[in-house]
């Protein structure tokens, strides 16, 4: 009875042996797979990455030989001084690309690395082919432009005629109207396109030449490495057609200023009348030295009709000092009825007076004094109260004078 009481505690506690010893032997397993490590973050996705970074490595070493050959047909139409940067670009990927081959061969070699380590490589052949393909798509496009402008150079350079011939006919009808101009108006007004006529020709002739020295390489192929000819023949057009307009919009200006001048006349004409009334029935002679002192600054004012800017502004100067003397005696809407009439005539002038200071160009300080001059116009043009308004336009012009003044200055 003992002995099979002996066996059963032996049979007994071999067995907790054993489902002991299973339990270590399954714990060192999950153990050792744990630091083996399935990695689930690392792994996940590495075998669709792989295939999208093959897929990007083979398309780019393909564009790579497609811009080469296309670099060496480049350099054959173009040059090599025109076609440097293409040549860098492709160096450039070119060397992407080739990084990239030997990060996959690292990849491929016997020795494979973990699942993080892939990645990180996989990763970086995906940076250098985007970097690579990017550049050579972008200098793949340039490219294309240009040789789209070379092949249609016939035609440019046949549109290039016509326009030259067109703003050719308009330089005599140009020295007719600033001889006209000058006739009417101060010389000083019309000195900044006084060379119109001249520098138009110059430009002309040179873009002539341009167009003719383009044409002469025109190839039968239809593929003509022109385009500099043709650009430097298309400036040098722009270039005329900009002094022409020039002319034209001084022509604009002058007439405006002289129409708003005779406006201006005629309003001040009536507010003399209105201040002699208001001199007469004043209500104490305080008040009464005042009109009178100010009917005389509007009476000295000598309207000279060659230089209608000038004028409007002194004789706005003076309607403004009568304005201010008639104050007690005038009700607000009349004044500003005289604001708006005088606002008119100042803006004109102070439009006129910037593209002057615009024209004669200068240094900082000149184009400081012309942008608030700017600055002071908008303003004018947009204030709801005449009156405000016309100070604006007032402190326009002052700045666009002092930024011709300082131009003028500096260019002597």
């Amino acid at each position: 009875m003992f002995a099979d009481m002996a066996r059963g505690v032996v049979v007994a506690g071999v067995t907790v042996a054993v489902i002991v010893a299973a339990v270590l032997v399954l714990g060192i397993v999950l153990l050792f797979r744990r630091r083996d490590g399935a990695q689930p973050t690392s792994a996940s996705g590495i075998e669709q990455l792989t295939t999208t970074a093959n897929v990007a490595l083979v398309r780019a070493d393909e564009s790579l030989a497609s811009a080469q050959d296309e670099l060496g047909f480049a350099i054959a139409q173009f040059g090599e001084e025109r076609t440097l940067e293409f040549a860098t670009a492709v160096a450039s990927a070119s060397e992407d690309i080739t990084a990239a081959f030997r990060i996959k061969q690292q990849l491929d070699d016997a020795y494979p690395e973990s699942s993080q380590k892939r990645r990180e490589l996989t990763l970086q052949v995906v940076a250098l082919v985007g970097s690579a393909q990017k550049v050579l798509d972008s200098r793949e496009s340039e490219f294309a432009s240009l040789r789209s402008s070379e092949a249609n150079a016939p035609a440019a350079i046949a549109s290039l005629r016509t326009r030259i011939a067109d703003a050719t006919s308009r330089i005599p009808r140009t020295q007719e109207q600033l001889a006209q101009l000058a006739a009417g108006f101060a010389p000083n007004l019309i000195a900044s396109v006084s060379d119109a006529p001249a520098a138009a020709a110059e430009q002309l002739a040179a873009a002539t030449a341009a167009a003719g020295a383009a044409e002469a390489r025109v190839s039968p192929s239809g593929v003509n490495s022109v385009a500099a000819e043709v650009a430097a023949s298309e400036r040098a057009l722009r270039g005329a057609i900009q002094r022409l307009d020039a002319v034209d919009a001084m022509a604009r200006d002058l007439a405006a200023s002289s129409a708003a001048l005779e406006r201006l006349s005629a309003s001040t004409a009536t507010d003399l009348a209105e201040a002699r009334e208001a001199r007469d029935a004043a209500p104490d002679p305080q008040t009464q030295a005042g009109i009178i002192a100010a009917i005389a600054g509007v009476e000295r004012v000598v309207v000279d009709k060659r230089d209608p800017s000038a004028s409007i502004d002194r004789l706005g100067a003076a309607v403004s000092a009568l304005d201010t003397a008639l104050a007690s005696a005038r009700n607000q809407a009349s004044r500003l009825s005289h604001a708006r009439t005088a606002l008119e005539g100042a803006l004109v002038s102070a439009r006129s007076q910037i593209a002057v200071a615009q024209s004669a160009g200068g240094g900082a300080d000149a184009r400081t004094r012309l942008t608030e001059a700017k600055r002071q116009l908008m303003l004018a043009e947009s204030e709801s109260d005449p009156v405000e308004a016309l100070d604006a336009a007032r402190r326009a012009v002052t700045h666009a004078r002092d930024a011709e003044a300082l131009a003028l200055y500096r260019s002597l």
